[in-house]
Order: C-alpha cells, then sequence, then structure tokens
C-alpha cells in the first residue's frame, strides 16, 4: 500500500465535482459540515460538564457508540454508559482538533478528530489521547451523532502536581 493510500483509507470518497454544484448547493455543504464539527464540540462540552440533556440531545434515538471493548445501541444505551463512565466526581476536559470533515452521499457528516483529555481527582490525575470518528446526521435542522467511534491511544496518571486539592 502506498503512503498515499494509507493516508486515505477507511475515508469516505471525496466528491471531485463540487465546481459544478451551485453555489447554493456548496453553501448548504459547508453549513453542514460547520454544524457537524460544533455538534462534536457540543458533545465535549456536555461530557465536560456533565449536562446530561444536552449530552441526550447530541445523539440521535438510534445511535452507536463503539469503542475498541463495547458497543451500545440505542441513545438509551448510550446514555446508560456515559452515565456510568462518569460517575467518578472528578475534573474532566477534552481539548479537540478536527482534521476532517466530510459530507459523504445521503447528506450526513463524518467528522474525524483528535482528542487529549485530563481528569484530575482527589486521589490520582490522567492524561490521555485518541480520536473520534462521528457521523453526523440532521434531524428537524438539528446536527446529531448517530455514530460515534471512541479510540483511545494512550491513558496514564500524572505526576501528583496535578491533581485537585
Amino acid at each position: 500500500m502506498t503512503i498515499a493510500n494509507r493516508q486515505t483509507a477507511g475515508r469516505p470518497e471525496r466528491n471531485t465535482s463540487r465546481m459544478s454544484q451551485s453555489l447554493e448547493e456548496r453553501v448548504a455543504r459547508l453549513e453542514a459540515i460547520e454544524a457537524a464539527r460544533n455538534t462534536t464540540q457540543r458533545y465535549a462540552r456536555a461530557v465536560d460538564e456533565l449536562d446530561w440533556p444536552a449530552l441526550e440531545d447530541v445523539f440521535t434515538h438510534d445511535a452507536v457508540l463503539v469503542s475498541r471493548s463495547s458497543q451500545h445501541d440505542g441513545r438509551d444505551a448510550v446514555m446508560a454508559n456515559y452515565r456510568r463512565a462518569l460517575d467518578a466526581p472528578i475534573d474532566r476536559k477534552h481539548f479537540i482538533i478536527t482534521t476532517d470533515a466530510e459530507q459523504i452521499p445521503g447528506g450526513d457528516v463524518v467528522v474525524r478528530s483528535y482528542f487529549i483529555y485530563t481528569y484530575a481527582g482527589t486521589q490520582d490525575s490522567s492524561l490521555g489521547w485518541g480520536n473520534y470518528v462521528d457521523r453526523i446526521r440532521f434531524e428537524d435542522g438539528t446536527a446529531r451523532i448517530c455514530r460515534k467511534q471512541i479510540s483511545i491511544d494512550h491513558t496514564g496518571t500524572v505526576l501528583p502536581g496535578w491533581m485537585s486539592e
């Protein structure tokens, strides 16, 4: 496999005929991409703030959450997973870098992001990183995640000086 092929493996085909689209079609595509990127940010903010209604609103009713160790089908199962996973009273923050957002046939948008996260509790703290692949669907004009894939590449403790007091 060539370097160019490795860089595009698993990504949706890019539409090379965009310039044949009308200005309105191109603007609508760009607005959909921006709304999808904002949805990834809304997700991170809701997780960081433990804002359950906002987190629930980020997902479609038939959302799928996939990680290396599990899969949760449907918004209720996804939310139950987050409530279990985020139960500990710790400070958390996401830092997201969106590297790619592409509208795919049918109108959904796929957003690929890298993330760094911090967790700081009273006894320990950690730093980790990985990536998200979010498929965003538009329902009644609102962008929501219909599929979220989370890959955590590293999690580790950091120096005691980072812990909360």
